[in-house]
């Protein structure tokens, strides 16, 4: 009986555990969520890419950037994938076309790897691949814009906005092929609207965005006031935050257990133990023993 009662209190215990630890879990999860939440900026390529649903804020950053206040959007796709039979297809974070029928790419980078010239380059000549149907005229290519945000002086001539164009060398004339590509260096905040639209895209909290549409679309979606839809597509895009930290995580663990390695390689070939060398290539607690006796 004894036995009995003292099964069902470890059982009991081990269920008040098991939910005490689900309810940490839950906590935490929420923490998690929250501070995320907190930290993100429309540098963010992922947010930015939820915001920009609201057509509304596309536009506003069109016009800001190209200082064309009457530009009107007619559609746009986010995520647009353009696939490439010859070689490497692109996924655009944002293509949308105006009322006149002009092309736009707004592409937001964070690294100068992600904004090199001939990437921009890719980008108008992929774009046009897929906006001229068979046997149509090239005088039908609509104009075309590849804009790329970038959080940084990625040309380093210290322009707070670079615009791109092909050009006659000899005159200096425009070869006007309708080509156009610039770069939006928000690290520049100069006080005019680019300037101002510079600080927006760096500011975490929807109260300090000058702009109207973009702190009201911000703020609806870091203080919740979201509809069913919008609520998983912000459960989605936390997914993948959380996924893009781990992966993170583990190629900086990678990167520093390669250098580990690196070093343990070289020590053993200046003590010339190759029998060694030959081992921890296979044997890997052979290899941690080793790394703790060179202190690596």
């Amino acid at each position: 009986m004894k036995k009995t009662n003292s099964t069902n209190a470890k059982v009991k215990k081990s269920a008040r555990s098991e939910a005490n630890s689900k309810r940490t879990r839950k906590k935490m999860d929420a923490l998690e969520k929250k501070k995320i939440i907190e930290s993100l900026t429309l540098m963010d390529d992922l947010f930015m890419q939820v915001v920009l649903e609201e057509q509304a804020c596309t536009e506003y950053i069109l016009q800001t950037i190209l200082d064309k206040s009457s530009l009107k959007l007619k559609e746009q796709r986010l995520q647009k994938r353009l696939p490439n039979l010859h070689g490497r297809a692109l996924v655009l974070d944002c293509l949308c076309t105006d009322d006149k029928g002009l092309l736009y790419n707004i592409e937001v980078q964070n690294s100068s790897a992600g904004a090199i010239p001939k990437r921009a380059r890719y980008h108008a000549a992929l774009m046009d691949t897929h906006t001229l149907k068979k046997g149509e005229k090239f005088s039908k290519l609509p104009e075309s814009y590849v804009i790329f945000i970038t959080d940084k002086d990625i040309l380093g001539e210290g322009e707070q906005l670079y615009r791109i164009e092909r050009v006659i060398r000899k005159s200096g004339s425009l070869f006007r092929d309708g080509s156009h590509i610039l770069y939006f260096n928000t690290a520049r905040q100069d006080d005019n609207a680019l300037g101002k639209l510079a600080r927006d895209f760096k500011e975490a909290n929807p109260k300090e965005i000058q702009s109207e549409v973009l702190s009201h679309r911000v703020a609806s979606l870091k203080e919740g006031k979201l509809d069913r839809e919008g609520e998983k597509k912000m459960n989605v895009l936390l997914e993948k935050y959380r996924k893009k930290a781990v992966e993170e995580g583990i190629e900086k663990g990678m990167e520093k257990g390669q250098n580990r390695l690196a070093l343990l390689v070289g020590r053993l070939l200046e003590a010339g133990r190759m029998d060694d060398l030959k081992r921890v290539s296979y044997d890997e607690a052979y290899r941690d023993k080793l790394l703790k006796e060179f202190g690596l």
